[in-house]
């Protein structure tokens, strides 16, 4: 004779046999992180892009290009397809970097911060360019 267990208690054993019996460490697993993309991003700058550094952020991100794109640490970071990119070089290679790789000041902000601040600083620096009191780069070509 087969014992039948109710359909709680299934769940709850198949939550805890990957955890070594402890509920709580099934309650409490990490979140998985999104899905990487395979290969290069498809991005182009055609010339360098000029970098500022809104005061809301504290290092550089690219303006008037298409792409989220910011500066640290000697490093470029490239968000795109939601992963974020490494290269030494605007032009690249990229090679992806897992959330916990990045530099603190970059992990601290959500991409829709790091634009919303971008954004801002920008329309103050387009407004008067030549008396613009902010941080600028630009990378050599």
């Amino acid at each position: 004779m087969r014992a039948r267990f109710p359909a709680a208690i299934v769940v709850v054993l198949a939550m805890t046999a990957g955890c070594g019996g402890n509920v709580k460490g099934a309650i409490d697993a990490p979140t998985p992180q999104p899905v990487a993309m395979a290969g290069q991003p498809n991005v182009a700058f055609p010339n360098p892009p000029l970098f500022i550094t809104p005061p809301g952020l504290g290092f550089y991100v690219g303006v008037g290009v298409p792409y989220d794109i910011a500066f640290a640490y000697d490093n470029f970071y490239l968000y795109y397809g939601n992963s974020w990119y490494r290269a030494p070089s605007y032009k690249g290679p990229w090679t992806i970097v897992q959330y916990d790789g990045l530099p603190p000041i970059i992990r601290k902000q959500r991409i829709e911060s790091i634009r919303k601040y971008r954004d801002m600083e920008y329309r103050i620096f387009r407004r008067d360019q030549a008396h613009y009191r902010g941080r600028t780069f630009r990378p050599d070509r």
